[in-house]
This record gives structure tokens, C-alpha cells and sequence, in this order.
């Protein structure tokens, strides 16, 4: 890949699309945390936006893009900052703009700060371009750091058809394994320190309540990263907050953990990564899918939509 130095942010358009046009390659940064494991990005030059102020020392920045199976109608795309491997927290803003690579020059189409959930186990940001087919969309984000900011081009590929069910559609009413069906605990999650409020509910039965449901399919346990683990607790966070005005489940990702046998509704639902967490609303339709961290204030935002929908 050429060597990309960084641009002060342009008024006008053209001089946006300059900068993916000096890009032969584009680097594509994914957390596939489940089968796949995890992988970086390649870093650019850091940019000092004061000559006064000793900026953060950054030497190796990587934005990663941490889900996969992202919908170009609902692009929720969770971004992790870090600086080789260690996780960059005290961001102050992030800024992405979204480029259509399906022209001949790539044309500015989007661009928009990204929200932060600090209350993760380690923060992450979100970002909800607005784009208007599937294909490969070249993202640039500018992240400021103090007096610094940096810049990294990526680009993801947003899809015309889901894997796993997709917002508004119907989603399996699996019989997913509940404590009534196996009494063990231990059986039915990796998590070192279960919530057993989450294995009292089938999927089929909190679809048929008449109440919003989450339903998170995770593996404690086994994640790679630390990306995934936290995912339940936001669960049972979420449970704490809503009550029962809520359905909270968690599936472990494995019905066998020695050796690792997959949970027969990860083939339901056409899951082949975790974590990934579905809000339904009350007629037990998906209203949102969220690939990777999931903080429970995001968890409640998306809740909240729920109730206001009704």
C-alpha cells in the first residue's frame, strides 16, 4: 500500500475524493472473534493540530471494525481505536466520512461524528453511515486526541442480504436449552459467574410474550478477545434497568464444551462469528442487530426505540 499522508479536512469534495484516489490497495480491518479470530489494521502518520501542546504520543494507529455481516440498510458499524495493541480510551471525538467506491473516482457520500459507550469494559464508537446500496465503502476516520488527530482510511463491505436475520424480519422461534430443560448451570454457559434470569426462557416463548426481547448469542468463556466477554454482563445489565417490561437470553454459542460443539441455533440463525446481540420488539420482529461490544447504555438506547415504536 502507498504511503498516505494525512489531510487537513477539505470544504470541498473534490479534494476528499483526492484522498482515496492515492490509495492502490485499501486496508480492511475486521474482529471475526469467533472462528476467525481477530486482526488489525496497517497505521498512518499522526497529524499535530497545535504547535504548542505536546500531543499523545501515537505510533502505531489502528481503527478496527469489530463485526462483520454489516446490512447496507442498517449500517451499525462498531469502530475500537488502538494504538498498536493497546486500546486508545481517551479519544475526545471521532469523525468519519464515507466514500462510494463503486465509482470511477471515489465520491464523498456521508459524514458524521461517531457516538461513544464508555461504559464497556473497555470504550468502543459507533457509526451509522448513511449509504444507499451494498458494496465496498471506504471509510475515513479522523480521531482527535487532545491536540492530535489522527487519520486512517478503511474500507468495509456492507451487504445486500444478511446472514443472520435482518432488521424487521422474523427471526427462528428456536427452543433453545433453559434451565427446565437442563437443570446444570454449568451446562449451559461458559460464563465463570452466570445469571441463571437468562436460561429461564426459550426464544420460541419470549417471541410469542407480546414483549420486547434480547437475546445475545455469546461464549463467555471462549472469546478471543476482550472485545466479546463483556457482552452478557451488558445483558444482565439491561435486565437490571427494563424488569420484566423485557425478555433477557442468553445462548451460548457451544452446546458441548469438550470437545467445542456448536449450539444448534447458531445454524438457525446463520451465525458463523459472536458475539451478536438482537433487540425484538414485541410482535418478535428484529429491530436492531448488533454485531460485537455491546455496552447496556447502548443496549438501553435500543430498547427505548422498542417502546417508543409501540
Amino acid at each position: 500500500m502507498k504511503a498516505f499522508t494525512p489531510k487537513k479536512w477539505a470544504t470541498e469534495n473534490t479534494e476528499r475524493k483526492e484522498i482515496f484516489s492515492e490509495l492502490s490497495v485499501f486496508s480492511v480491518a475486521i474482529i471475526l472473534v469467533f472462528l476467525l479470530g481477530a486482526c488489525g489494521a496497517s497505521g498512518d502518520e499522526v497529524v499535530e493540530t497545535s504547535p504548542t501542546v505536546t500531543p499523545q504520543t501515537i505510533t502505531d494507529f489502528r481503527v478496527v471494525v469489530a463485526s462483520d455481516d454489516i446490512s447496507y440498510q442498517y449500517p451499525r458499524i462498531p469502530l475500537i481505536l488502538q494504538d498498536g495493541n493497546d486500546w486508545i480510551t481517551g479519544a475526545d471525538k471521532v469523525e468519519v466520512a464515507a466514500f462510494d467506491l463503486s465509482q470511477d473516482e471515489p465520491e464523498l457520500v456521508w459524514q458524521g461524528a461517531a457516538t461513544r459507550y464508555n461504559d464497556y469494559a473497555l470504550p468502543y464508537w459507533v457509526v451509522y453511515p448513511e449509504v444507499d446500496h451494498p458494496g465496498e465503502w471506504g471509510l475515513v476516520v479522523d480521531t482527535t486526541l487532545g491536540a492530535t488527530t489522527a487519520r486512517l482510511q478503511i474500507v468495509v463491505e456492507l451487504v445486500a442480504e444478511t446472514n443472520s436475520p435482518a432488521v424487521g424480519t422474523m427471526p427462528p422461534a428456536s427452543e433453545n436449552r433453559t434451565l427446565a430443560t437442563e437443570p446444570e448451570l454449568a451446562k449451559l454457559t461458559s460464563a465463570a459467574a452466570p445469571d441463571p434470569d437468562l436460561y429461564q426462557q426459550t426464544i420460541a416463548a419470549a417471541m410469542a410474550s407480546g414483549k420486547p426481547s434480547v437475546i445475545t448469542f455469546a461464549t463467555p468463556g471462549f472469546c478471543q478477545t476482550r472485545y466479546c466477554t463483556p457482552v452478557v454482563d451488558s445483558v444482565s445489565a439491561a435486565k437490571e434497568q427494563f424488569g420484566d417490561a423485557a425478555n433477557f437470553i442468553h445462548v451460548e454459542v457451544y452446546k458441548e464444551f469438550s470437545p467445542l460443539v456448536l449450539a444448534d441455533e447458531m445454524a438457525e440463525w446463520g451465525l458463523v462469528t459472536e458475539p451478536w446481540t438482537f433487540v425484538l420488539d414485541g410482535d418478535g420482529r428484529i429491530a436492531a442487530r448488533l454485531g460485537g461490544p455491546v455496552s447496556p447504555q447502548e443496549l438501553a438506547d435500543e430498547l427505548e426505540k422498542v417502546e417508543q415504536a409501540n
